[in-house]
């Protein structure tokens, strides 16, 4: 087989061989836009995850800031009023273990 298949390219024309040569010739321009796309692609995923992480960044420092300054008026709320941030936690207390008990 691989005999026949010498005679035949020995037996074309040398414009059949340039032919057969120019199907590389074809493929390189399309390697080339892949290797484009793909450059492209790979700085679109760059952005984008550095766009994330901004975003990440920015409502870690919102959340941040919220639960501080809910801390802070939760401490506000039990210096002046102890008596009643003690009642509140007793009655949380014991609805938690109601619902613990009832669950078993």
């Amino acid at each position: 087989m691989a005999a026949t298949q010498t005679q035949n390219e020995t037996k074309k024309s040398p414009a059949a061989r340039r032919a057969g040569g120019s199907k590389t010739e074809e493929t390189q321009p399309i390697t080339e836009k892949v290797k484009e796309v793909g450059e492209q692609l790979e700085d679109m995923a760059v952005r984008n995850a550095q766009a994330v992480r901004e975003m990440a960044s920015d409502g870690a420092k919102t959340t941040s800031q919220a639960v501080s300054d809910l801390a802070s008026q939760s401490e506000d709320f039990v210096r002046k009023n102890p008596a009643l941030a003690v009642a509140g936690a007793l009655g949380v207390g014991v609805l938690i273990g109601m619902a613990v008990r009832n669950r078993y």
